[in-house]
């Protein structure tokens, strides 16, 4: 993990970047509304998308933790904090493929549910493989790849029938590419405001959009019942 030590002190304790925790729990609060308004849809696809958002916003929380005390606490608590951002980060991978893949399948007779008890196996290999190699480059890409995926999965869905919920969900994930660029390029304002808080307003962005696609798919009932 990156450090950039901008700090304000608290009660005489160091916390160290501010304005990143505070962007990671405009994340993790926004989780939670999107959580409760999808959980109450009867299909897996909307309820499936909202536990996607509410492991981000939880991991966003343990990211936070570990962006304010970095070493304070000593090494092992900073790498336990780590790993648990991690893993709950990896195990939102596993929601946001199963959203979209049961998008796809529900206009199948058959679908294959051995590719999910494959994704289930392959997120818990990753979880033990960053116990110890524990490295957030793991979970950006296997994200990329898995957004890659949502992302032509309602593109197809889109330039089949022009539904605005799919539609909308394509431009939210288009939108949350961009954090990727910033982050990697370390695109900054200014050292308060540097690529790590620019890159989570862009993530909050994009969940907005992706959710309010999502809403417009499952209100619309464009949803088969779940056999």
């Amino acid at each position: 993990m990156n450090f950039d030590y901008t700090y304000i002190t608290l009660f005489g304790f160091i916390i160290f970047e501010p304005m990143t925790i505070v962007t990671n729990f405009l994340i993790f609060i926004f989780s939670i509304f999107c959580f409760t308004k999808l959980s109450k849809y009867k299909h897996s696809y909307p309820r499936s998308w909202g536990w996607f958002v509410l492991l981000v916003g939880i991991s966003s929380c343990f990211g936070s933790t570990a962006h304010a005390v970095h070493y304070q606490l000593g090494k092992v608590f900073f790498d336990v904090v780590f790993y648990i951002m991690n893993a709950f980060s990896l195990i939102s991978i596993y929601f946001c493929f199963r959203s979209p893949y049961l998008y796809y399948t529900q206009f199948k007779a058959n679908p294959n549910k051995k590719i999910i008890y494959f994704v289930i196996a392959w997120i818990a290999a990753l979880l033990i493989y960053t116990m110890f190699r524990n490295n957030f480059l793991i979970v950006k890409v296997h994200a990329g790849i898995v957004l890659l995926y949502s992302f032509g999965v309602h593109l197809v869905k889109y330039s089949r029938t022009k539904e605005k919920g799919s539609g909308l969900v394509v431009l939210g994930i288009s939108v949350s590419f961009l954090s990727i660029i910033v982050h990697s390029l370390k695109f900054s304002i200014n050292e308060w405001f540097n690529y790590k808080d620019f890159s989570h307003v862009i993530i909050l962005c994009s969940l907005f959009i992706i959710y309010s696609g999502i809403k417009i798919n499952a209100d619309k009932q464009l949803l088969l019942p779940e056999g």
